[in-house]
């Protein structure tokens, strides 16, 4: 490899040229394609990615490197810290009710990043965590927020070929403007069948406030994803109560009120009866 003949001695500004090849929001490169942008010895690269990565700058997928969502603007804790305080006491109920493990994220580029996540209590293993990131298509979250977009956004966003994460992930263009359709036609729910992990199911909503969207809301369980149609009616009271709270401008004691008047009525009642496995 050829390096550039102006390429920096100093450590920081080797890092902030390597940090700059990441110059777009869901930008994945190999090792030596950052090795090649930043015109610095591979060996170095490789080092500062490790760092970098370490520090929690970087993620490292199967795929190569790319920004973590603390280090992507708008993508900060800091930028969600209203969605998730909002959040947080909507997404404990729901998980008391449903016993499922809830997710909050939102899209960043081709990918959703989680900003908060409630475990389930049936035992179940999600093996995503907040901060991490997955495609977009290959989740109920991430295609409940994707068919709240024009055809030619989604397009622009995850262009070709789509990324698999299982046998059973949308791989077409087609074949995902065809599902988010359908979603559409669900008033936003939106489900997968084992396209983001072997042997989990999920089911998701779009949280839409007054502006437009802001996030995404999954409950996820054992597959088949036919087993958390009885959820529905649960997810998609929290993704508006989440939504209502953030736009309140009232007194914490009246959201706790609002609160409770959406998930404390007859069907969260019956199905706090029902044990870990019944709701299978």
């Amino acid at each position: 490899m050829v390096l550039h003949a102006d390429a920096p001695a100093s450590m920081v500004a080797r890092v902030a040229l390597i940090l700059g090849c990441f110059d777009q929001a869901g930008r994945v490169l190999r090792l030596d394609q950052v090795a090649a942008r930043a015109g610095l010895p591979r060996s170095s690269v490789h080092r500062i990615l490790t760092q970098l990565h370490g520090a929690g700058l970087l993620q490292h997928r199967s795929d190569g490197y790319c920004l973590a969502a603390s280090s992507l603007p708008g993508a900060g804790s800091g930028d969600h810290s209203a969605l998730r305080a909002a959040a947080a006491p909507v997404l404990e109920r729901l998980q008391s009710d449903t016993m499922l493990v809830v997710q909050l994220g939102v899209l960043i580029g081709s990918d959703v990043v989680y900003l908060d996540k409630f475990s389930g209590t049936s035992g179940v293993a999600v093996p995503v965590g907040v901060g991490d990131r997955t495609p977009a298509h290959a989740s109920a979250l991430g295609k409940a927020i994707l068919a709240t977009l024009p055809a030619e956004t989604v397009d622009e966003l995850l262009g070709c070929p789509l990324r698999k994460s299982t046998p059973a992930t949308v791989a077409d263009l087609p074949s995902l403007h065809s599902e988010l359709v359908r979603i559409r036609s669900r008033h936003g729910l939106a489900y997968d069948d084992q396209e983001l992990v072997a042997g989990l199911a999920g089911i998701a909503a779009p949280i839409l406030g007054a502006d437009g969207l802001v996030a995404g809301l999954s409950l996820t369980g054992p597959a088949p994803a036919e087993r958390l149609t009885r959820m529905a009616p649960f997810l998609t009271r929290a993704a508006r109560s989440i939504a209502e709270r953030i736009g309140s401008t009232s007194h914490a004691a009246g959201r706790r009120s609002d609160l409770a008047a959406v998930t404390d009525d007859m069907l969260s009642r019956v199905l706090r009866t029902l044990s870990s496995d019944d709701w299978v």
